[in-house]
C-alpha cells in the first residue's frame, strides 16, 4: 500500500511491508503490503470497512499453521486477531467461551486443570481457535463435535450474528465459513476426572510426538486424507518418497504427509515438491491428493 495516509486510525498494531515468514509455522513467505492487529471488534468493522472501499484483498491469520505464502508479495491486508480482547477463556460449569484468538494449548491446559472433556482431540496443534473451527480441525474427535455456537462477523460489511453449530455445514477439514471473520466459540464440554482427562491429553500427545515431526519447521499435514480411507501418509510412503528433497523442502521421513523445512526453503521448493507428490501418487495408485494446506 504506497498512501499510507489514507489508512484508518486504530489503537491496534500496523505495520506495513512485513515479512509473513516471522509469522508462520513453516517461517515461509514474503512480504504482505499492510499487517493489522486490531484491538477489538469495533477496529476490525473499520478496517473491513476500509478494505471494501479501496477494494483491498484481505486474509485472516492466526498462528500461522496449516498455510503456505507464496514468495511474492501479498498486495492486500493481513488481520491477525491478537489482542488479549479477542483471546479471553472464560468456564462457566461446563460451558467454555473461548476468543478466536486464543492459542489452542492454552484452552486445552484451562479445560484440563477444571477436569473438562472436550477439546483433548486438539492437542499438538500449534494453532488458534479460530483457526480450529474454520479448518473444523482435530485428531480422532474434532471441534465441531464440542461447538455449541460462534459469533462472527460479515467480510463485507462488519455485520456481527451469532451461528448455531447444527446450522454451520461443518466436514472433513471444513467449515463453509468463508464468508466471516470467526470471533468467539461456545463450547459444551463434559465433566471428568480431573486425572483421566490430563491422561487422555497427555497420550493423544505422546502419539502424535511418536508418529508426527512435531518439532520441525512444517504446516501440518499437507495432503487432505482420501475418500477411500487409507491416509495420504500412506499413498507418500508407499510411493518411496519419504525423505525426498527440492530445495530446503523435503518430506518428512517421520510421517509422509508432512514437509518440512530443513533450512531455509522458499515456497516455491515447497510448491515443487507438493506437484512432484501429487504426480507421482496419481501415477502409481491413481489417486488424486488433494491439498490441506491454504496456499496464499
Amino acid at each position: 500500500m504506497k498512501k499510507r495516509i489514507d489508512f484508518p486510525k486504530i489503537k491496534g498494531r500496523v505495520c506495513f511491508n512485513e515479512p509473513l515468514s516471522r509469522h508462520t509455522t513453516f517461517r515461509i513467505g514474503g512480504p504482505c503490503a499492510v499487517w493489522i492487529e486490531p484491538q477489538n471488534e469495533k477496529e476490525l468493522k473499520k478496517i473491513l470497512k476500509f478494505a471494501g472501499s479501496k477494494a483491498k484483498k484481505i486474509f485472516i491469520i492466526g498462528a500461522g499453521s496449516n498455510i503456505l505464502f507464496r514468495d511474492k508479495a501479498f498486495n492486500g491486508m493481513m488481520i491477525h486477531l491478537g489482542s488479549k480482547n479477542f483471546k479471553k477463556i472464560h468456564f462457566t460449569g461446563t460451558k467454555a467461551i473461548i476468543g478466536a484468538g486464543a492459542m489452542l494449548n492454552r484452552v486445552i491446559m484451562r479445560a484440563c486443570k477444571k477436569g473438562l472433556s472436550g477439546v483433548e482431540g486438539l492437542v499438538g496443534i500449534p494453532g488458534t481457535m479460530g483457526g480450529a473451527i474454520f479448518m473444523n480441525s482435530g485428531y480422532n474427535r474434532v471441534v465441531a463435535n464440542s461447538l455449541d455456537e460462534i459469533k462472527v462477523m460479515r467480510r463485507t460489511n462488519g455485520n456481527i450474528r451469532r451461528l448455531k453449530s447444527k446450522d454451520i455445514k461443518f466436514g472433513y477439514r471444513h467449515s463453509g465459513l468463508n464468508s466471516y471473520i470467526i470471533l468467539e466459540a461456545t463450547l459444551r464440554l463434559k465433566k471428568n476426572n480431573k486425572k483421566i482427562v490430563a491422561e487422555e491429553g497427555e497420550r493423544l500427545l505422546y502419539a502424535k510426538k511418536r508418529t508426527q515431526p512435531l518439532s520441525e519447521r512444517s504446516a501440518g499435514c499437507v495432503f487432505k486424507n482420501p475418500d477411500n480411507r487409507i491416509p495420504a501418509a500412506l499413498y507418500i510412503e508407499m510411493s518411496q518418497l519419504k525423505g525426498k528433497k527440492i530445495g530446503d523442502a523435503k518430506v518428512s521421513e517421520k510421517h509422509a504427509n508432512f514437509i518440512i523445512n530443513v533450512k531455509s526453503a522458499k515456497a516455491n521448493d515447497v510448491l515443487r515438491l507438493i506437484n512432484f507428490i501429487r504426480k507421482r501418487v496419481k501415477s502409481r495408485f491413481n489417486i488424486n491428493l488433494i491439498p490441506e494446506i491454504k496456499i496464499v
